[in-house]
């Protein structure tokens, strides 16, 4: 596909440079600081601490005492790091401008303190380097500070980012938490705890193998562990929609697919209640019978319908999606005339997700075992172009399994262009 990784890497460039505007400012497109690492040895490490050093800290350091200025080094190169990750991720950087924070496990783990973090991201701004969205303080939900590389930044770093990582350690089991009522049980699990050593055993697979964003794959719950137990990896915020990046990109230096589940919570639903087929494509059949001709709508009320916990909710989530009271009730009616064992307002989408963890974590376990590399993107697989074919089997075999039925999930092969 390329010739080398520089004309790689260069590629992946120009897609994402391509793009005129700045990444939308909400929840989906926030990342915060991780500890990532320049990994390559040789010229191309020193090349980044030269550009470290000669462009960045020695106009920074000021009078610093040298113990100071190491330590202002250390933060310049992570938070360049991460820039460099979102800008391809397209996504915003939240750096907290609270000194609070600094004294947080998190930041304590990433070895960053406020002064010299404050020093970077004021510096960065001066020079018209980033683009910088203030943090507000709020009683519920207090914002942070969010940068974003501006071109001339964007310019400097593009070529480092094939050579960054986030180390492959442990945990990679965690939960949402925000009550921390699971958190210390989650943590304390033992190692030979199912959940606990399948993910240990999907990332030493993983640790010499290469990709673009590498980092751990985690088994992520919502709030407890029977809600929601999603899997994550860096590599899945690379955009796909709007600009082909994900798909543009290599595992061990060769062409990647996504195979993916078409329609998949609605499928499991119906496989849930009775073993019903949902067709080639129930988003447009639903469409057709409610008259309304836009299949992203009907998806927007599959999704949101599925995953409220009560109608009205579902009809306050629909607003939010655009979608009025009338088109509402026509999808609904549609919907339960189509699909009468459809569950609907009941949260079943927490329930669907944790499911569909459990099925994409057992086709990486049978990637393992065939020396496959399998990367979690939501609700598909990232593997090596040359093994789509087992993919769709692998990932069809372990749907069928789990639901004990045969043939009514559909799964759709994504190429690169």
């Amino acid at each position: 596909m390329h010739n080398s990784p520089s004309d790689y890497v260069r590629k992946l460039y120009e897609i994402v440079s391509a793009v005129d505007d700045l990444p939308q400012d909400d929840n989906d497109h926030h990342e915060h600081l991780k500890p990532l690492r320049h990994y390559l040895k040789g010229p191309s490490k020193r090349s980044f601490e030269t550009l470290v050093n000669d462009s960045f800290l020695e106009p920074s350091k000021g009078k610093r005492k040298q113990e100071d200025v190491e330590k202002l080094r250390k933060h310049w190169e992570l938070i360049l790091l991460n820039l460099c990750f979102v800008m391809y991720q397209r996504q915003w950087l939240l750096v907290p401008g609270d000194s609070r924070y600094y004294s947080d496990y998190w930041a304590q783990r990433l070895g960053i303190t406020y002064r010299p973090t404050k020093t970077v991201i004021d510096w960065l701004q001066q020079n018209d380097l980033v683009e910088l969205l203030p943090g507000k303080r709020y009683k519920k939900e207090p914002k942070t500070n969010r940068i974003f590389p501006k071109p001339k930044l964007m310019e400097t770093l593009w070529e480092f980012f094939l050579q960054i990582e986030q180390p492959i350690q442990p945990p990679y089991l965690e939960i949402n938490d925000p009550k921390y009522k699971w958190g210390p049980v989650i943590h304390g699990l033992s190692k030979d705890h199912p959940d606990k050593a399948d993910m240990a055993t999907l990332n030493d697979f993983l640790k010499p193998h290469s990709w673009a964003c590498k980092g751990p794959v985690k088994l992520i719950y919502k709030n407890s562990p029977f809600q929601g137990g999603r899997l994550y990896t860096p590599f899945q915020n690379l955009p796909d929609r709007r600009i082909r990046l994900r798909i543009n990109t290599l595992i061990d230096g060769e062409p990647i697919c996504e195979v993916d589940f078409s329609a998949n919570h609605l499928r499991m639903n119906l496989a849930n209640n009775g073993g019903v087929d949902g067709g080639d494509d129930p988003y447009t059949e639903i469409g057709d019978l409610a008259q309304i001709p836009d299949r992203s709508m009907v998806k927007k009320f599959i999704t949101v319908a599925m995953g409220s916990s009560n109608e009205v909710k579902a009809h306050q989530a629909c607003y939010i999606e655009g979608l009025s009271k009338v088109q509402v009730s026509a999808l609904k009616d549609a919907t339960q005339k189509i699909f009468p064992s459809l569950e609907l307002f009941t949260g079943w989408c927490l329930y669907a997700q944790s499911i569909e963890g459990q099925i994409l974590k057992r086709v990486m376990l049978s990637g393992v075992k065939e020396g496959i590399v399998c990367l979690p993107v939501h609700d598909a697989i990232a593997v090596p172009l040359k093994h789509s074919e087992w993919a769709r089997e692998e990932m069809k075999y372990q749907w069928d399994k789990e639901f004990e039925v045969s043939g009514l999930a559909r799964v759709a092969i994504d190429r690169p262009e």
